[in-house]
């Protein structure tokens, strides 16, 4: 009913009642007559165009946020402004109003708490500015909005909450062109100390080579390139990567002219920005009319979290370091791809090791799963990490789970309790309510509830015994031999895709292991396996599962029903089932498939509870080798201790000798019962244990 009262030419009287905190109940009580358009001394009753956008201008007061409210009503925003002349339109059309009180009218410039970053509300690039002298005010926490002076035809900030009159926009379109797709490139590489990315050379010049914007730009076609246009935040990613070793900033090829418009030196719109906070501001002074007016670089300086970010800077009153671009040579050899073409295996990127997971799981499942490959949800601290990332989830093509969580605490932190002091958060993203933070596919964090469920997770991979953030308890049996144990939330496995068998010898050597052959009881536990199988595909088609049948349905090997299935076929004919019937987990799919218990191409996987004491395993013929140099071995050592405790004795006098030999042979007793015990604990149990 709102939609449809908004939408009408008519004007509303409208009166809302706030009930609950940030709710409010709107209560239309009639149309009122339609405004004459050359009515004087009246807000704009109808919308005004000009270029390609219309503009409908509201002269009763409210805050920022309640004028971008109602601007959506009218499927518009608050207004942006990207040229000179668009802003003497609105400055024009204000004056002519004569009977509207008050100089400033929001507009949709500003910016979020502890943010600082400028960006317009209809999500368009901010390519114009036209501060007022000394505007805006230095950074601080606070929630910053921009207002237009009608008289000055300026810009300035001011708190979000005032009450302003305001002007809507929206643009009118109406149709739009499909992209043209860019024609392929032929394979072409970079020379030595340039960098490749998709079809551009990049090489950072710093230290040694710190220039004005305009002799940066003469050295740059010395070496038949330009300085550096980045066009989305892909190239930004990029760009960013090669800076972990620059010492200053760096000049690129956007500047502005005398008017404030920004745009690249080489012909190119302007459809991507990566404003530091504050920026951009004007440096050219008032009334400064030569261009460019202000030069912009890419930070790189005490303040970290804010490397890549762009800043708009006098362009001949200081000297930096540049970043140079230049086409791919067709006559040089490719360089390898930063991010390979399958993430199946581990990704070093920046002295990290990443692993993708490409699994359904809730938060805590992909941790589990990121801890049984050694190592944890993924952290980024920096603005290096986060290019790294933006890269890799954007070759992933999902978005990913990482290691933010906030479970009702007063902000998010980092696995480990590590605060966040490096963000990248999507705009207007609260990191002040409960939840789990994953990656979006350009890299921005999001809140989710730590119970949905994600296709994929990003984990990050430790050269040390990672320690579990959920201890479970119970020890796992040491690993020997083929067979490996991998602790995994309440139970240990033992993998074991190298040893094909029949279903029942598998079930069989898993027996003599005092376990069970493989059951799976849920989407996050089935992820597990999936993941540590998958890379066996060529070796084994899939596991075996420890599923049998019984009467009309099927059971685990425990007698446990079956709460959770993963089938390949959701249409398996069990009425054809018989207790000669096997099944397994499939290697390259982690679906679970029917069929002949007779079938050799299936490994084994074994599965047992966690136990508070460890225990002997028993172990099976492959094993004899080793139990009988352990037995020769322990024989040598009985037969050592008997002659030296017969040398001794023979030595010894009376009582005296007799306690002496006994309490030696207590000694060893003791000695090897504790060297016994040691050897049942595997080094990734105690790597378990809380400090």
């Amino acid at each position: 009913e709102i939609a449809q009262g908004v939408h009408s030419p008519q004007l509303y009287t409208v009166f809302c009642f706030s009930f609950i905190l940030y709710s409010f109940v709107c209560v239309f009580l009639g149309s009122v007559e339609k405004l004459p358009e050359d009515a004087e001394g009246t807000s704009s009753p109808e919308w005004i165009s000009f270029q390609e956008a219309e503009y409908k201008f509201f002269d009763h007061r409210t805050t920022w946020e309640q004028a971008q409210r109602i601007c959506s009503w009218f499927e518009s925003s608050l207004a942006s402004v990207h040229s000179a002349e668009e802003e003497a339109f609105l400055a024009n059309t204000l004056r002519k109003m004569t009977r509207v009180e008050g100089d400033s009218w929001w507009l949709g410039l500003h910016s979020y708490e502890n943010d600082g970053r400028f960006r317009w509300s209809d999500h368009s690039v901010l390519n114009y500015v036209s501060w007022a002298l000394g505007r805006p005010h230095p950074l601080s926490r606070d929630r910053k909005c921009v207002r237009l002076s009608v008289s000055k035809a300026d810009w300035g900030d001011q708190k979000c909450h005032s009450d302003l009159p305001y002007i809507c926009k929206r643009v009118n379109v109406t149709g739009t062109m499909p992209p043209t797709p860019s024609s392929p490139h032929p394979p072409a590489g970079c020379p030595d100390g340039w960098s490749s990315y998709q079809h551009k050379c990049f090489r950072v010049f710093d230290q040694s080579y710190r220039l004005t914007w305009s002799a940066a730009k003469l050295q740059c076609e010395t070496q038949r390139g330009v300085l550096a246009v980045v066009s989305n935040h892909l190239e930004q990613a990029f760009v960013t990567t090669l800076l972990n070793n620059a010492s200053t900033d760096l000049w690129v090829g956007l500047t502005s002219d005398s008017k404030g418009h920004f745009n690249w030196a080489k012909a190119g719109l302007l459809s991507y920005t990566n404003w530091a906070p504050g920026e951009p501001l004007d440096n050219s002074g008032p009334h400064h009319n030569r261009t460019p007016g202000n030069c912009v670089v890419m930070i790189h300086g005490s303040q970290q979290k804010k490397t890549g970010m762009w800043a708009s800077r006098a362009c001949e009153m200081e000297n930096n370091g540049f970043i140079c671009q230049k086409p791919q040579d067709q006559s040089l050899l490719p360089a390898p791809a930063l991010i390979p073409d399958s993430l199946s295996k581990p990704v070093e990127l920046g002295g990290v090791t990443y692993r993708v997971v490409v699994k359904r799981l809730d938060w805590t499942g992909a941790l589990h799963l990121c801890e049984s490959l050694n190592g944890t949800l993924a952290t980024v601290t920096n603005p290096f990490q986060q290019a790294y990332l933006t890269l890799l989830i954007n070759s992933l093509h999902r978005p990913a789970w990482i290691g933010l969580y906030n479970y009702g605490g007063r902000s998010f932190t980092w696995l480990g309790n590590e605060d966040v002091s490096y963000s990248n958060w999507k705009d207007g993203e609260s990191n002040q309510m409960a939840g789990c933070g994953h990656m979006t596919t350009t890299g921005h964090w999001t809140r989710t509830p730590c119970d949905a469920k994600l296709e994929a997770a990003i984990c990050q991979i430790s050269e040390e015994p990672v320690v579990h953030q959920w201890i479970y308890p119970g020890l796992c049996p040491q690993s020997l031999g083929e067979w490996a144990w991998v602790p995994f939330r309440n139970h240990c496995y033992a993998f074991n895709l190298q040893m094909l068998q029949l279903q029942q010898d598998a079930r069989t050597s898993c027996k003599k292991m005092g376990a069970e052959l493989l059951s799976i009881l849920d989407e996050t536990e089935n992820g597990f396996v999936w993941e540590h199988i998958q890379s066996y595909a060529e070796q084994a088609h899939g596991a075996w599962l420890g599923i049998s049948v019984k009467g009309r349905g099927l059971v685990w090997s425990e007698d446990t029903e079956m709460s959770y299935t993963n089938w390949e076929a959701h249409d398996v004919a069990f009425s054809v089932l018989s207790i000669n019937s096997c099944f397994w987990i499939q290697s390259n799919s982690g679906l679970w498939k029917p069929g002949s218990c007779r079938n050799r191409t299936h490994g084994v996987i074994c599965k047992r509870p966690r136990t508070a004491e460890t225990s002997a395993v028993t172990m099976d013929g492959d094993h004899l080798p080793t139990l009988i140099v352990i037995m020769v071995t322990g024989l040598v050592l009985v037969v050592l201790i008997v002659g030296v405790i017969y040398l001794y004795r023979r030595r010894t006098i009376g009582s005296r000798g007799s306690y002496e030999g006994a309490r030696y042979s207590r000694t060893n007793s003791s000695q090897a019962e504790q060297a016994e015990k040691n050897i049942l604990v595997s080094d990734m149990e105690l790597n378990e244990q809380p400090e």
